[in-house]
C-alpha cells in the first residue's frame, strides 16, 4: 500500500449492508433545480459551534448540499484530488474522499492502511463552479453533531474541534507600546518613502510581506531587515484563504517562507491572512506550520484613499496600549498618498502621548 499524500486509492469491495439514519433537512418546500443558473442559488446561515456562517446551498433528493469548502469552517481540512476527481476531508484521525458525481465515500482505515467504500445519502455534484456535498453526511462522518431546528429553519453543527491557533488583534500591555504594521509589499513606490520616514523618526515597524513581492524586490526586502524592522508572512499571492483548498493555503505560506529564507535568511513565525479572512481549517494549517495569527485593532482604512487628516483622526480615536495598527504598502492606483503624509504625524502624535513604537515580535513578548 502506497503512502497517502492528499490522494487515495479506492478499493473495489463487496457491497455490505449498513443501516444509516439520514437527517432530512427542509429549508423550503421546493428543491432548487440543478440546471439553474448560479445566481438563483439561495443563501442561508448555518451555525457552526454557535456562530452563523452564510453559505450558498441547494437541495437534492431532499438533502441539503453546500460547497465543499464551506466545511473548512468546521476545522476540517478540505482538498481536491485531481487524479481521482475527489474532495478529500480530514479532521483529527478521520480521513475520507468523496468522488465527484458519486453517492459514496472512500474512507481511509488508518490501522489497516486501506480504503473502505461507504454510501452517501446523495451524490456530490459540480454546480456553478463549486463542488457541492451533502453536509449532514459529511459532518457526521467527521465526527460532528448536526441538528436542524424546525422552529427557526436553521441548521446547527457542533464540531468538537477547538481552534488551535491563538489570534492576536492586540497585545495585553501594561506599557504604552504600539506596533505599526504594513501589508502587501514590498514595492518600489511607497515602501522606500515609508522606510525613509521610519528611519528619520527612529521608529520600527513590522512588514507583512507577499512572497511574490519579496521575489520582485529583494533589495527592498534586505533594507527592511537591515534597518531593524519586524518581518512577517502575508501569503505568496494574496488569495482569500477561505476560497482555497487547504493544500493551497499551506503552499501559499510555505512558498513565502522559502522566498524569505532565500532573500534574507529568515523565516518568521508571524502570519496575517489576506483581508484578515480565514477559516478554522486555515488556523489548523497555521498551527501545523508553527505560525502565530496576527490581525489588528486599529484600521486606518488607508487602502481606500483616506486623507492624512482622516487617518490621523482614526489613530487618535482608536489607539490604546498594545494596539496593532494596520497600514499598507502597495502601489496600485496610488491610493496611499494620504497614508504617507500622515505617517510622520502619527509618529509625532503617539510619541507625544507617551507611546513607544515596537515590532510585533517585541509587542507580544512584553506582557
Amino acid at each position: 500500500m502506497r503512502k497517502i499524500n492528499n490522494s487515495y486509492f479506492p478499493l473495489q469491495l463487496l457491497n455490505r449492508k449498513k443501516e444509516y439514519i439520514f437527517l432530512f433537512i427542509l429549508l423550503f418546500s421546493f428543491a432548487i433545480p440543478t440546471q439553474a443558473n448560479e445566481s438563483t442559488l439561495s443563501e442561508a446561515p448555518i451555525f457552526i459551534d454557535g456562530d452563523p456562517i452564510n453559505t450558498k446551498y441547494l437541495m437534492r433528493n431532499g438533502h441539503l448540499l453546500v460547497p465543499a469548502l464551506f466545511l473548512k469552517n468546521t476545522g476540517a481540512t478540505v482538498d481536491w484530488d485531481a487524479q481521482y476527481r475527489s474532495i478529500v476531508f480530514q479532521s483529527k484521525n478521520v480521513r475520507f474522499a468523496a468522488p465527484l458525481g458519486k453517492n459514496y465515500t472512500d474512507d481511509y482505515i488508518q490501522h489497516l492502511g486501506t480504503w473502505v467504500r461507504n454510501p452517501l445519502a446523495t451524490a456530490t455534484i459540480e454546480f456553478g463552479g463549486d463542488y457541492f456535498v451533502p453536509i449532514v453526511d459529511i459532518a457526521n462522518k467527521l465526527g460532528m453533531k448536526v441538528k436542524y431546528d424546525f422552529s427557526i429553519n436553521r441548521t446547527f453543527i457542533t464540531t468538537n474541534i477547538a481552534s488551535p491557533t491563538i489570534t492576536y488583534r492586540q497585545a495585553e500591555s501594561r506599557e504604552k507600546l504600539v506596533a505599526i504594521t504594513y501589508d502587501d509589499g514590498p514595492e518600489d513606490y511607497y515602501t522606500p518613502q515609508i522606510l525613509d520616514i521610519l528611519k528619520d523618526k527612529g521608529v520600527p515597524a513590522t512588514f507583512f510581506v507577499l512572497g511574490k513581492q519579496v521575489k520582485a524586490n529583494p533589495d527592498l526586502m534586505e533594507r527592511i531587515v537591515k534597518e531593524g524592522h519586524g518581518l512577517a508572512n502575508h501569503s505568496y499571492n494574496h488569495p482569500d484563504l477561505r476560497k482555497n483548498w487547504s493544500s493551497v493555503v499551506r503552499q501559499e505560506i510555505l512558498s513565502t517562507q522559502d522566498e524569505l529564507q532565500r532573500v534574507v535568511g529568515k523565516k518568521p513565525d508571524l502570519f496575517r491572512p489576506p483581508y484578515g479572512a480565514y477559516t478554522k481549517a486555515d488556523a489548523v494549517v497555521l498551527n501545523q506550520i508553527g505560525m502565530r495569527n496576527i490581525l489588528w485593532n486599529v484600521d486606518t482604512l488607508d487602502w481606500s484613499g483616506n486623507s492624512a487628516e482622516d487617518i490621523l483622526s482614526i489613530i487618535k480615536r482608536d489607539t490604546k496600549p498594545g494596539a496593532i495598527i494596520l497600514q499598507h504598502n502597495f502601489k496600485e492606483n496610488r491610493m496611499l498618498d494620504g497614508a504617507i503624509e500622515a505617517l510622520p504625524q502619527i509618529i509625532d502624535e503617539l510619541k507625544k502621548q507617551g507611546y513607544k513604537f515596537v515590532t510585533i515580535q517585541t509587542l507580544l513578548s512584553n506582557p
